[in-house]
């Protein structure tokens, strides 16, 4: 029983979430804004709405209790729901913003991601990661938001292959998404992880797959002088269109084998031509991991390509003052900065100034010019602290690329897994609304060990 009810006659008048189905817990719309002016739509007490002009029948208010019930068993989830915590406050001047917090999808969705099309509306992607059920039983799946976010009416899956889908956008409308196949995946009968690229120049109604393999090209690139036949893909997250219009794309493999994909067509075709080179840090050629894996892409003011690097905190020298934490799980991973002056053919190694435990980048421009960091804290590597899940810290564009400050102002954006339970994902990415209101997606764990997925609408106080 998903306890749907249609609207009849009784309840025309209450919001349709009102007979929905209550698992994964939903939000329960109300739109009493005279008796609770400040706390938001979603959030407010069920009963707000409840007038004798709006009278309920008994299935509506069984479907309430049931989501009164499932809500009770914590005092929480008041402040957890309807706020966004700020760690060490300066720039923000505040502990707390205001928050609407809607789910999306079906439990045990997983890693969402959120895009703004060029005409505003929203569309998030994300895999079904059903427990302990096999992985080819994983799949993807798509929403569609023309409010903002606030509804997400119709779920879409999709002929992908692989798991973790990234979307980026270019400035005409053409869609991206990156997926990575796993070796063990039944259907995956190539014997190693591979990436595929898709491309919609339809809003997502079609796509165009790119399988990309380990091949000549790569394997040539390897520096460790083994020429092997299977080696794992990697691939950046994003497809980044440069302020020239070219979009460029990272693909590698292990031991140094990379290459930054360039296209002036928005991907009909892609120029494979770049190797690339690293200078500084650790030799990569002994590294083991894809030196694009994961990286997220931006284009500094100067014209240099950044990239944002989840890497191996054991095989990286430990940040400055520390001990490298030790780990039996990819959980402790950290992220450090490569930098190209040169179109991506040269990298020169930075310290990117974030923390053991935290991956999953992205950058977003604001409308006031700051810029927002958007990534997820995987496990708690002192002294950051549980709960796990999505964070976000502010920048400031800077002649030759950014500087973001991981001290103050740290954006708690979700906090919903249990302290005792591994990470729920996060995922991210944020984009910003016309109006300003930023819409953040993730997904998280709850006590049962199930994922839901949902986004986050909030806003950041205007700069002084």
């Amino acid at each position: 029983m998903d306890g749907t009810y249609p609207p009849n006659r009784y309840c025309q008048n209450l919001p349709t979430t009102c007979f929905l189905k209550v698992d994964p817990p939903l939000s329960l719309g109300v739109r009493n804004t005279q008796r609770y002016p400040s706390i938001p739509t979603a959030r407010r007490p069920i009963w707000a709405n409840i007038t004798r002009e709006n009278t309920c029948p008994e299935p509506c208010i069984m479907v309430m209790l049931m989501t009164l019930a499932a809500r009770s068993s914590s005092a929480s989830w008041v402040d957890q729901d309807e706020y966004i915590d700020i760690e060490n406050p300066q720039a923000i001047g505040t502990d707390r913003l205001a928050a609407e917090r809607i789910p999306v999808g079906i439990t045990n969705d997983y890693k969402p991601c959120v895009v703004k099309m060029p005409n505003g509306k929203l569309l998030l992607i994300g895999f079904q990661a059903p427990v302990g059920q096999p992985l080819h039983n994983e799949y993807c799946f798509l929403y569609r938001s023309n409010d903002g976010g606030q509804t997400w009416p119709k779920r879409q899956d999709l002929d992908f292959q692989g798991r973790e889908p990234f979307l980026s956008v270019t400035r005409g409308g053409v869609l991206f998404a990156a997926t990575l196949v796993l070796a063990r995946v039944r259907y995956n009968t190539d014997g190693y992880d591979y990436c595929c690229l898709y491309r919609s120049d339809d809003a997502a109604k079609t796509w165009q797959e790119t399988k990309l393999p380990f091949d000549e090209s790569l394997r040539s690139l390897r520096k460790d002088g083994q020429r092997p036949d299977k080696a794992r893909i990697g691939t950046t997250r994003n497809v980044l269109q440069l302020r020239d219009g070219t979009c460029v794309f990272g693909v590698a493999s292990a031991h140094g084998a990379a290459q930054l994909w360039r296209s002036t067509d928005e991907g009909r075709t892609w120029d494979k031509s770049i190797a690339c080179a690293y200078h500084g840090g650790p030799d990569i050629g002994a590294y083991g991991g894809p030196m694009h894996n994961e990286a997220f892409l931006f284009e500094a003011s100067n014209g240099d390509i950044l990239s944002i690097k989840r890497v191996d905190q054991e095989f990286y020298p430990p940040i400055e003052g520390t001990d490298t934490p030790h780990g039996t799980t990819d959980q402790s991973h950290r992220m450090v900065l490569y930098r190209s002056s040169d179109g991506g053919a040269n990298w020169s190694f930075e310290e990117f100034g974030s923390w053991y435990g935290e991956m999953y980048p992205s950058v977003l421009t604001l409308q006031d010019g700051r810029l927002l960091f958007t990534f997820t804290q995987r496990t708690s590597v002192p002294p950051n602290k549980p709960p796990l899940g999505l964070r976000a810290a502010l920048g400031k564009q800077t002649p030759d690329g950014f500087r973001f400050d991981f001290k103050h102002d740290r954006i708690v954006l979700s906090a919903k897994t249990p302290a005792n339970l591994t990470s729920g994902g996060g995922f991210g990415p944020t984009v910003q609304l016309h109006d300003g209101t930023l819409v953040s997606s993730y997904s998280y764990r709850t006590a049962d060990d199930q994922l839901h997925c949902e986004v986050v609408r909030w806003k950041l106080p205007a700069t002084q």
